[in-house]
């Protein structure tokens, strides 16, 4: 077997330097699989939430993007400096690759046993079942792609923008997110890695706002729209809305290039194994994919915490309850809830323990509120309150026979 020389893989924020790995079977230097030299403006292309790359050979990302040219010193006599002007570029490699596979097993002998003759055929569960191996892998690929979103070192922090103070409400954060928007649109150095030593404008069309559906749930979305001057229609083809997770940080919100978050793939195959002497086939896909953050392009990350739970405070409020304090003597109750939802029903059922009696019971207190409800809310061993008002007290003591 050839001599393996090991080297630290890439990253999550990849590596400026080219990552040199030996092939395990080959003993050749593996090479660059996607190369892109940009322009800080190059792309024109309308791409979701992550900018993909397809690899067919090779093993290493290479990213860079070239400064735009500066202003030189005209001179109009004399002898002109005729030195080269070389480009200058910023490159950022990845190459953090895993590897998943999903298994699933197909046995059709025991799939005839357990379908009808008349309904769902053998194949059409086959194709269920195959279809879980698609299933599980594109939530495997949700997760990771949710928690390079999610990732605190994804982004740099709004306070470029608005120092130490934060969006006060929804209207506030629609606000931030405008201005962040803005900045990514503007030559700057906003929402940059500090490895990227020149300013860069990204096209609109590539600019992104990764939201909670919850957070996006408590904004107008036709206000939204307004205050980007765009139409529902254009405003939600820049939205790339995170469906609720409690794996998810609700509260961030990521305005961002779309060629900052990236996910490479390098192996996406089906195969499988027959075993003719247990009558079953085994099926795999086995997917290869790396997911980065990619500094050279803008990100920018606001926290909306205050702003989320201040309009979620205007259109929700905190349930109230209501204590219930039972002393039973000579008898047992079927709902032993100590508290109980304002406005909602309370119901027990009563038993008198052996040789008593709920015929005759002495009720001490029976009251909600501190009102006496026993005619209205007792009868023979029920007690039944249709919409609870208050504190509950019940003390009853059940008849010997």
């Amino acid at each position: 077997m050839a001599t393996v020389t090991t080297i630290d893989v890439t990253t999550l924020l990849g590596s400026s330097d080219f990552p040199v790995n030996v092939n395990d079977v080959y003993s050749l230097i593996e090479t660059i699989c996607v190369q892109n030299i940009r322009g800080v403006k190059s792309s024109n292309r309308i791409e979701d939430a992550f900018y993909d790359y397809v690899v067919e050979n090779g093993t290493v990302i290479e990213e860079a993007i070239v400064k735009m040219a500066e202003k030189q010193t005209f001179v109009k006599t004399g002898n002109p400096n005729l030195s080269p002007k070389d480009p200058t570029l910023a490159v950022k490699y990845f190459n953090n690759w895993e590897t998943a596979q999903f298994q699933t097993t197909i046995r059709r002998n025991d799939i005839r046993k357990i379908i009808a003759d008349k309904g769902t055929g053998i194949d059409e569960v086959v194709s269920a079942i195959l279809d879980t191996l698609n299933q599980g892998e594109g939530y495997n690929d949700y997760k990771a792609m949710r928690d390079i979103i999610k990732n605190a070192s994804v982004g740099f922090s709004a306070t470029q923008l608005f120092g130490d103070k934060h969006a006060k409400g929804i209207k506030g954060l629609i606000y931030a997110m405008r201005e962040a928007y803005n900045a990514l649109k503007a030559t700057n150095f906003i929402g940059l890695d500090d490895q990227v030593s020149f300013e860069q404008a990204t096209p609109v069309e590539d600019i992104r706002i990764a939201i909670s559906e919850s957070v996006l749930n408590l904004m107008d979305v036709v206000e939204l729209a307004n205050v980007f001057n765009l139409s529902k229609e254009e405003l939600f083809g820049k939205l790339v809305v995170i469906p609720f997770d409690a794996d998810y940080d609700k509260f961030k919100v990521l305005v961002y290039d779309r060629k900052a978050l990236g996910r490479g793939t390098r192996l996406y195959e089906y195969s499988q194994d027959v075993i003719g002497k247990g009558l079953y086939t085994n099926h795999y896909l086995t997917v290869e994919r790396c997911y980065f953050y990619n500094g050279l392009f803008k990100c920018l990350a606001i926290d909306a915490q205050e702003a989320v739970e201040a309009g979620e405070a205007s259109v929700l409020e905190d349930n109230t309850y209501y204590t219930v304090t039972a002393t039973l003597t000579h008898c047992t109750s079927d709902n032993d809830a100590t508290k109980v939802l304002a406005k909602k029903s309370y119901d027990a059922t009563l038993t008198a323990a052996s040789g008593y009696t709920m015929e005759g019971a002495t009720i001490t207190a029976l009251t909600m509120g501190g009102v006496d409800i026993s005619s209205s809310a007792y009868d023979d061993g029920v007690i039944s309150i249709p919409r609870v008002t208050g504190n509950i007290v019940i003390t009853i003591s059940a008849a010997s026979v």
